[in-house]
């Protein structure tokens, strides 16, 4: 089979696509994305060809720019049908982010088979529009499911397969050593996304000097390339004593990073959390606060409601507070345990696969 995925912006749609990608092993597979994107980065790392287009959102706070996007979208789905007539697919899966609706509109023209695939619990400006031409709309969410009418087909969100079966005790040594932690202490990951989010970094910036008397804990900070610089001064700043406090720019591979963890503390995207729920890793979750329809929030109470993690609110999240609820958690080892077993329940590690036999489905 030979299949088109368009998608990208962040990480957060790219993972996912990579994933389905590598489930589809025997297929001939390629991409269309932007330059400017995750995208340019992960996707060639992960083998797989990359075609760009040119198309950005539209910025609703500045609505005079509208004319300008419309032809910049017209000129994207020129390239994209373009693309699509050289590749020949049998079916192009959206993965969403602004790239995905000239591939759609482009496919459609085509008569190529859609299928979306939504990794949020709502639908992004994309997908909204995308959502009449496609066949199928699988869905990481069951909440999803109601906005996508028959189409709809609840799958997950996929994750790398080195998580799906990941193997804390076979990763752990390892990890401990190339970060520099105390196999002894327990371990508070921290990180953000590809670009870091500053509330959750300023609050872990601020943990050593509220534990600077804690010989039982670290903390592995992943600051995201905006922060690290800023992040990394300021570990150089603190005491060597008291809490371990070890600062990264970015992990490729998170297997690592889960394996060394007791707690997590991170936003609330869809991705991250689906990760997490595959590995088990408790968290507090900071959901972002500036998203219209609240999509991390909606996202992180499914698990909290679920009992995996704890969330807490943006504008509250400092190193006092998070530092005493970190205290109450990783104090309480059958507290973690239920949360990590709870958040396992939530999983579905199979995510790529169901999303695979859809396209495959789809494109028959």
């Amino acid at each position: 089979m030979r299949l088109v995925i368009a998608g990208g912006g962040t990480a957060g749609h790219v993972n996912p696509a990579i994933a389905l990608a590598r489930a589809l092993e025997g297929d001939t597979v390629s991409f269309i994305g932007t330059a400017a994107g995750a995208e340019a980065r992960i996707v060639p790392a992960a083998g797989f060809p990359l075609e760009h287009i040119q198309v950005g959102g539209f910025d609703r706070a500045r609505p005079w720019l509208l004319p300008r996007t419309g032809l910049r979208a017209g000129g994207a789905v020129t390239a994209a049908r373009r693309l699509l007539r050289r590749a020949r697919p049998q079916a192009l899966v959206g993965m969403g982010g602004y790239v995905s609706l000239p591939a759609v509109v482009a496919a459609k023209s085509l008569r190529i088979p859609i299928v979306l695939h939504e990794q949020n619990i709502v639908f992004g400006l994309a997908h909204k529009v995308s959502k009449p031409f496609a066949t199928k709309i699988a869905v990481s969410f069951e909440e999803t499911l109601e906005q996508t009418g028959s189409k709809g087909v609840y799958v997950g969100n996929p994750v790398a397969p080195e998580l799906t079966s990941f193997s804390r005790d076979e990763q752990k040594g390892a990890a401990l050593t190339r970060f520099g932690l105390d196999p002894a202490r327990k371990t508070l990951l921290v990180f953000g996304g590809s670009q870091g989010a500053r509330r959750v970094n300023e609050a872990a910036a601020g943990l050593p000097s509220v534990w600077s008397q804690r010989d039982d804990l670290q903390i592995l900070h992943i600051a995201g390339r905006l922060a690290y610089r800023e992040m990394n001064e300021a570990a150089a700043r603190q005491p060597n004593e008291g809490v371990i406090y070890r600062v990264v720019e970015f992990v490729d591979h998170m297997a690592q990073a889960y394996a060394v963890a007791d707690l997590a503390l991170c936003r609330g995207g869809a991705t991250t959390l689906a990760e997490l729920a595959v590995v088990g890793l408790p968290g507090i979750v900071v959901p972002y606060p500036h998203h219209r329809d609240r999509q991390q929030e909606r996202q992180a109470r499914v698990a909290e409601k679920a009992g995996a993690v704890v969330v807490i609110d943006d504008s509250t999240t400092t190193p006092g507070s998070v530092a005493a609820l970190c205290d109450e958690l990783l104090s309480d080892d059958a507290k973690l345990k239920e949360m990590s077993s709870r958040f396992l329940a939530l999983a579905r590690p199979d995510a790529a696969q169901r999303l695979a036999e859809v396209v495959r489905e789809v494109a028959r």
